[in-house]
């Protein structure tokens, strides 16, 4: 593909877009009252996003089941179908007790935020020459103080991190859109 072509198709896709702003807009402006719902009650959106994972995740193990049938060979088909066993027993664990799965997956969070914090603190102070490094640490020392909050508020946060997490993700993605399609409507006139 040319430059001259690859300019063109982006600039039709950027008059496609700004023609489309509106729907970027009404993107936004749902996502935002989606969140705002969700943060109504935050236990409820927990649950609901547990039992949606399991749902996924026992679908998945089904998928992964009904491929070992079509494998050519025994170990392969057999790693398929334990596989999917162990899917869909780890499915099942969160459809029989989502709040305890909720609680659980709170103390995993915690843990992995906290590593992640310690990592982007070595990787900050080990690239401390390079020009931004302290922004790396702040993230860092942000990260560890995030998990820190998750692992002392343990097992109660559990019960309302998850749909926490949707909500916020809904309302950045709701504004994000939003601003998007209202910047297009301003390149669009």
């Amino acid at each position: 593909m040319t430059t001259i072509t690859a300019n063109s198709s982006l600039g039709s896709a950027l008059k496609t877009a700004r023609a489309n702003w509106g729907w970027y807009v009404a993107l936004g402006i749902a996502l935002i009252i989606v969140g705002l719902l969700a943060s109504i009650n935050l236990f409820a959106t927990t649950i609901a996003s547990v039992i949606y994972i399991a749902a996924m995740m026992l679908v998945g193990a089904a998928f992964q089941i009904a491929h070992a049938f079509v494998a050519r060979n025994w170990r392969r088909r057999t790693f398929d179908i334990i596989s999917g066993l162990f899917y869909g027993a780890a499915s099942a664990v969160l459809i029989f007790d989502p709040i305890l799965s909720a609680v659980d997956i709170a103390l995993v969070i915690g843990a992995l935020l906290v590593a992640a914090g310690i990592f982007r603190i070595a990787m900050a102070i080990r690239d401390r020459s390079k020009t931004g490094w302290g922004w790396v640490l702040a993230s860092g020392i942000a990260t560890i103080v995030v998990g820190l909050l998750i692992l002392l508020t343990w097992p109660s946060v559990g019960l309302g991190l998850l749909g926490a997490m949707l909500t916020i993700d809904l309302l950045f993605q709701g504004f994000g859109f939003l601003a998007f399609g209202l910047a297009l409507r301003r390149r669009a006139s």
